[in-house]
């Protein structure tokens, strides 16, 4: 089993440089009219993964073995926060869930090039109570450690109340990784949290009025969040041998 920062960096140039050899080698064999390998429809483009681990599955691992590790589950109770929008609000009161695993996939055969990430499912509460997943957001193991911190910071932050005068009418923190943003919204009303999953190239932030894919729930809960991160980070070394 690989092992190691130096090591892990080292599998991902050699994996990259191999995808970019085929690739020059597809252009040269098959001529000038040979499109660009996103275009695979007139007019449309393929998205481009957010993650080091995406980019990988999809180019390199075939046949590929899957293995997920669930770390955490967190439930969400419904929130009944003051002078947010309709849509906003319609979620925050159905309640849900966030499930924290750790995904890896390696070619057949080969463990040793195993590669990994956190992985965030967003699910809110159904009118029957049962949980409906809507997103899902991975973030690469190299940067679960620097997640868990910045979750930390903004959890310290926005627990305290502002020292300006006047009061700013609204307030927003935010840090993303990956195709997984977290963040926090402070008006007037109160305040609350979110996690974001999507192509956060394109997504943008949540707004009072806007859910955009979001999850909202306490702020408190984002010391919760960040335990799980944390267990998250711990099964990733574990895993390395480390």
């Amino acid at each position: 089993m690989m092992s190691g920062g130096g090591s892990r960096t080292a599998l991902t140039a050699s994996l990259r440089g191999a995808s970019v050899g085929l690739a020059l080698v597809g252009t040269i064999v098959t001529g000038a009219t040979t499109a660009p390998a996103h275009d695979l429809v007139p007019g449309l483009t393929r998205e481009e993964p957010n993650t080091t681990f995406e980019s990988l599955f999809a180019e390199l691992c075939s046949p590929c073995v899957r293995d997920s590790f669930t770390v955490s589950t967190l439930p969400l109770t419904p929130l009944k926060p003051v002078g947010f929008g309709p849509p906003v609000t319609a979620m925050m009161s159905r309640g849900g869930e966030v499930r924290i695993e750790v995904v890896r996939a390696y070619p057949l055969g080969k463990l040793s090039q195993q590669f990994l990430a956190m992985r965030a499912t967003l699910s809110i509460q159904t009118g029957d109570g049962q949980l409906l997943p809507i997103a899902t957001g991975l973030v690469d193991e190299d940067e679960v450690s620097m997640y868990a911190v910045a979750v930390e910071n903004i959890a310290r932050s926005a627990s305290r109340q502002p020292a300006e005068d006047p009061i700013p009418d609204t307030t927003e923190m935010e840090f993303h990784a990956g195709s997984l943003r977290v963040g926090t919204m402070r008006i007037r009303g109160g305040g609350v949290a979110y996690l974001q999953a999507g192509n956060i190239r394109i997504l943008r932030a949540p707004t009072p009025f806007e859910t955009s894919s979001a999850l909202f729930f306490s702020v408190g809960d984002l010391t919760a969040l960040h335990q799980a991160i944390g267990q998250a980070e711990s099964r990733i070394k574990k895993l390395r041998g480390q």
